[in-house]
C-alpha cells in the first residue's frame, strides 16, 4: 500500500517529519497484537502540511492490514486481565457520570474484559473485533454478542447509548469514514468514548521522534487540532476529556524493557521475580493517552 494522501483532509502536501526505524529489531509475527513488543519501530512519518495530521507511511508488505488484525492471536494478553478490568472500571465511573446506562457498543473489543466490566455494571453490551481469536474469546468464554469483522463490515441497524473505542483509533487508516460509520451507531443524546495517545500530551511533546508510541501498528497520531477537525468532520463535539491511568502490572511493564535489548528485561524481570513483585499492580499516566468524551452534533 502505497501513501498518497493525508488521511484526515486528503492533502497531497506533506512532509516526512520522522524517519523510518525499522531496521532496529522487529517481531513481525506480533506486531498487530496488542501485547506487542514493537515500541518505538515504525515506518517513515510524515506531517501535512494543510492540517499537521501526523501518519506512518504504510509499512512493507502491510497491504492487507485488515488480514493481519484478523490473524492476531495474543495470549499474553490474557495475563493482564485483572489490570485490564481495573482500568477499564475507572473508566467506566467516568462514563457514568456522563451518561445513564443503557445499551453500550465497544468497537475492537478485543477478549471482552470492557465488556465484562460493563455487564457487571449493568450495561447491555456488544461489541466489535476483527481478530478471529480474541473475538472467539469474549464470545466463546465471556458470552458475548460480537460482531468479528472490521467495522466497516458492521451492517446491524441499532444505535447505542455508548459507543466506545479503547486504544484503536490510532490503528485505523481510515478514521473519518469509521467515525462517520459509529455517528449512526450513536444515539442523538449518547456519547462517544474513545482512548488514543496524544502528540500535544506533554510526555509526547518532550519524547519528540522518540516517543514509544510511534509503532507500525499505529498508522495515525493526533494533536489537538486534528482530533477536533476529526470530530468535527464527521459529526461529534467535544465534551470533555482526561489523561488516562492505567493499572500495570509491574513484570508487564519491565517486559517492555526489551525495546532496549533482551539484557535489561531480563535482569529487571529476575530481580522482580526474586523480589516476588511481578504481579504488583502500579498506576501510571504517564503513556501520552487521553480520553475523550464526545456527543453527537
Amino acid at each position: 500500500m502505497s501513501l498518497e494522501r493525508c488521511p484526515l483532509c486528503g492533502s497531497t502536501d506533506f512532509s516526512l517529519l520522522y524517519p523510518s526505524t525499522l531496521d532496529k529489531k522487529r517481531e513481525p509475527a506480533s506486531q498487530y497484537n496488542c501485547t506487542s513488543h514493537g515500541l518505538g519501530i515504525h515506518p517513515d512519518i510524515f506531517e501535512c502540511r494543510q492540517c499537521s495530521m501526523v501518519f506512518n507511511e504504510a509499512a512493507p508488505g502491510a497491504e492487507d492490514v485488515t488480514g493481519e488484525y484478523e490473524r492476531v492471536e495474543d495470549p499474553e494478553y490474557l495475563a493482564q486481565r485483572e489490570s485490564r478490568r481495573l482500568t477499564f472500571h475507572r473508566e467506566l465511573d467516568a462514563i457514568e457520570a456522563a451518561q445513564d446506562k443503557g445499551e453500550l457498543l465497544d468497537v475492537g473489543c478485543y477478549t471482552g474484559f470492557f465488556l465484562e466490566c460493563a455487564r457487571e455494571r449493568g450495561w447491555r453490551v456488544s461489541g466489535v473485533e476483527p481478530s478471529r481469536w480474541a473475538a472467539a474469546y469474549a464470545s466463546d468464554e465471556l458470552g458475548f454478542d460480537v460482531f468479528n469483522g472490521p467495522i466497516e463490515r458492521f451492517t446491524r441497524e441499532r444505535s447505542f447509548d455508548v459507543v466506545t473505542l479503547w486504544d484503536v483509533l490510532e490503528h485505523l487508516p481510515n478514521p473519518v469514514e469509521v467515525l462517520n460509520i459509529l455517528r449512526k451507531h450513536v444515539r442523538d443524546d449518547g456519547l462517544l468514548v474513545f482512548a488514543t495517545h496524544n502528540l500535544d500530551h506533554k510526555v509526547a511533546r518532550v519524547m519528540g521522534r522518540h516517543f514509544p508510541l510511534f509503532m507500525e501498528m499505529h498508522t495515525v497520531h493526533f494533536n489537538n487540532d486534528t482530533l477536533a477537525m476529526l470530530l468535527q468532520q464527521t459529526g461529534f463535539r467535544l465534551e470533555r476529556k482526561h489523561n488516562q491511568m492505567r493499572a500495570v502490572r509491574l513484570g508487564y511493564l519491565l517486559s517492555r524493557l526489551r525495546r532496549f535489548g533482551d539484557t535489561p528485561e531480563r535482569i529487571a524481570s529476575s530481580v522482580a521475580r526474586a523480589l516476588s513483585l511481578q504481579d504488583k499492580i502500579l498506576w501510571t499516566g504517564l503513556v501520552g493517552v487521553e480520553t475523550y468524551f464526545a456527543r453527537p452534533i
